[in-house]
């Protein structure tokens, strides 16, 4: 993967993510100019023994604008969604493991 963002190809907006690397703290690596989304509760439950593990997260290019998107909560470690506004309409991405 690092390979990928690293390349022309990587110049993608947005990048849904299965099986990714998660370290020690909970977090995932991605590049400066990338924004990660986690399930919902990853962060706040990472350390508790019962939680399975995240299998899925989103990367948004910080050229989108933070105030044209949110997450969608939703309690589960393989679902992590968005939902996006344009101009143009309102667009729900949803990465399922």
């Amino acid at each position: 993967m690092h390979d990928f963002l690293k390349s022309d190809c990587g110049r993608a907006d947005i990048l849904a993510i299965q099986e990714p690397y998660i370290d020690s703290k909970g977090r995932t690596r991605a590049t400066p100019h990338l924004r990660v989304v986690y399930p919902t509760g990853h962060i706040k439950h990472f350390d508790d023994p019962g939680r399975p593990r995240t299998r899925s997260l989103i990367m948004i290019h910080t050229h989108i604008s933070t105030g044209s998107w949110t997450q969608i909560e939703i309690p589960n470690a393989d679902i992590t969604a968005i939902q996006l506004t344009t101009t143009t309409g309102t667009l729900r991405i949803f990465n399922i493991y």
